[in-house]
């Protein structure tokens, strides 16, 4: 948690996209998804991701662990959006879309009302100690889940430790192929960031997936 912190006040956030994701717009049609579908995206930051698919008619649910982030997304929209605190999570609101501010592993059980998932940035953003914890998480919260779009990336942990973290196929299928069909639908070589490139990172792989709910 302090990590984050510090990232989003230091303004370390090469993570954050300006633009929609490439494999978004590229893949989000293989899931089928009908425009009255509600998508959830965990752990989201301030990406414009959430945009996008709220303009595709669906209705979006983000969470994101910082406050600073949260309040950044609503302002660079220029809207002013209903905020109302439950307990220890905070909601934020405005025409159709969502964000809970707060712990993500704190959102109750079934509070979410979401058949898919979409997550760029969540599973890697976690150490391999957590990842299981995560999945149980995301579908303790929104049980509804039907199908989801996975982005990770995959590297060589000996030149850099994350975040991002590498996340291999093997690992995406264990986590998951208990309740979902995994389908590999790109796996290519991606553009390192200059950060991580200067670390000593040579080469790095992107991977897209969906999964469908056995």
């Amino acid at each position: 948690m302090n990590e984050w912190q510090s990232r989003w006040q230091e303004g370390r956030i090469g993570f954050h996209l300006p633009e929609y994701n490439e494999q978004l717009l590229k893949y989000w049609a293989e899931l089928g998804v009908e425009k009255s579908c509600s998508v959830f995206v965990p752990l989201c930051g301030k990406t414009l991701d959430l945009i996008w698919l709220r303009q595709q008619g669906h209705q979006v649910t983000g969470s994101e662990l910082i406050e600073m982030a949260v309040k950044a997304f609503f302002e660079e929209q220029g809207v002013e959006p209903d905020v109302e605190q439950q307990d220890e999570l905070c909601h934020w609101s405005y025409s159709g879309l969502g964000l809970i501010q707060g712990d993500f592993f704190a959102i109750p059980e079934g509070s979410i009302n979401a058949s898919v998932f979409y997550d760029r940035a969540a599973l890697i953003a976690l150490p391999e100690s957590m990842r299981k914890q995560y999945v149980v998480q995301l579908l303790n919260a929104a049980p509804a889940i039907k199908q989801g779009l996975l982005i990770t990336v995959e590297y060589d942990e000996s030149q850099i430790s994350g975040p991002p973290f590498s996340v291999s196929e093997q690992e995406v299928r264990s986590l998951y192929s208990d309740l979902f069909d995994v389908e590999l639908l790109t796996k290519k070589d991606t553009k390192i960031s200059p950060k991580m490139k200067s670390a000593g990172l040579t080469a790095m792989i992107e991977s897209v997936y969906k999964l469908v709910k056995k």
